[in-house]
């Protein structure tokens, strides 16, 4: 008899699919999901804390952002920490498992072959960002560069095209040699999809966020700002690689990737990991401390939780006044 697993979404981005996701399609393989408001399984992100108001379930917490997850509280976690705890989490990037990001992997993982000589004759870098709230390092690289060559902000931060904002990402940086790729704040673990697109746009990037990064791509692929001293030193580096045609063609031909097997074995890790959750006997399943100290915090973070409620209910009435 076929298993049916009910679960929920809880706290994830506007664009989140929950009825048709990676998660669901790992689940689908050993049983039937059922998304349902009385689940067994909650699957919940950083957008929103409604999980809280679930104690008696198993939940499993994911994030996209630079965000570690909160043992006491989930179950299991997904995320980019680099750590090991059991069978209670998983370290994987969102890229591999979220169909907008399946062409930027799949580009990426080819973007050292038919390179030309032509590329060389490209423009010089593209810098494509609306966050402004980010790290500060993400600008100090733009300025430090715009005083070696000028630096194309297709984006609504800086940007300084004739035309506004670039519709197309990916298209924009293929006419560059260079992108500058940085997260919104640096981390060790924390990589996002920045560097895979500048990847999958055939260009150099120029990367700061993860200073781990080199666990994840080809170190000679790219200029990774966390090799070096100081702005100064990157810029130098840069300005090498630029003024060189075969030092630039040779960085350019260089797989993104370190292993071609990466993506396979993430998807396989993903699987593994959803399977033992699911395929246990559900009360064996919880993992986090839900009684005496454990229940005191659950408790104290739900009543934080029911008095923001009430404080965002307060401000939208105020507002209709």
């Amino acid at each position: 008899m076929e298993r049916i697993f009910k679960i929920k979404f809880l706290g994830f981005f506007p664009s989140f699919n929950e009825k048709d996701n990676f998660f669901i399609d790992a689940i689908n393989k050993i049983g039937k999901v059922e998304v349902s408001d009385n689940p067994d399984y909650v699957f919940y992100s950083v957008f929103d804390e409604e999980y809280l108001l679930y104690p008696d379930v198993v939940r499993i917490f994911f994030t996209g952002e630079n965000v570690a997850p909160n043992f006491q509280l989930c179950d299991y976690a997904i995320g980019f920490e680099r750590l090991e705890f059991g069978d209670r989490y998983l370290r994987f990037p969102f890229y591999y498992g979220m169909d907008e990001y399946s062409n930027d992997l799949r580009l990426a993982s080819k973007k050292h072959q038919n390179v030309t000589d032509k590329m060389y004759d490209r423009e010089f870098c593209s810098f494509v960002y609306s966050n402004s709230d980010a790290d500060s390092m993400r600008l100090c690289l733009f300025d430090a560069l715009s005083k070696y060559k000028k630096v194309d902000a297709g984006g609504v931060l800086r940007n300084n095209l004739p035309h506004g904002p670039v519709q197309d990402k990916r298209l924009f940086e293929r006419q560059y040699k260079f992108s500058i790729a940085c997260e919104n704040s640096s981390h060790y673990g924390y990589v996002t999809e920045k560097i895979l697109q500048s990847f999958a746009a055939q260009t150099i990037p120029i990367y700061y966020g993860d200073p781990s990064i080199e666990s994840d791509f080809n170190p000679k692929a790219f200029i990774n700002c966390h090799d070096y001293n100081s702005l100064d030193e990157v810029i130098q580096v840069i300005g090498a690689i630029d003024q060189d045609k075969n030092k630039y063609l040779e960085m350019l031909r260089q797989p993104a990737f370190k292993r071609d097997e990466d993506m396979i074995e993430y998807q396989d890790q993903l699987q593994q990991f959803i399977e033992n959750i699911f395929l246990q006997e559900y009360t064996k399943a919880f993992r986090r401390n839900r009684v005496f100290w454990g229940k005191k915090i659950d408790e104290k973070y739900k009543k934080i939780y029911k008095v923001e409620l009430k404080i965002q209910k307060l401000r939208h009435f105020l507002k209709r006044r």
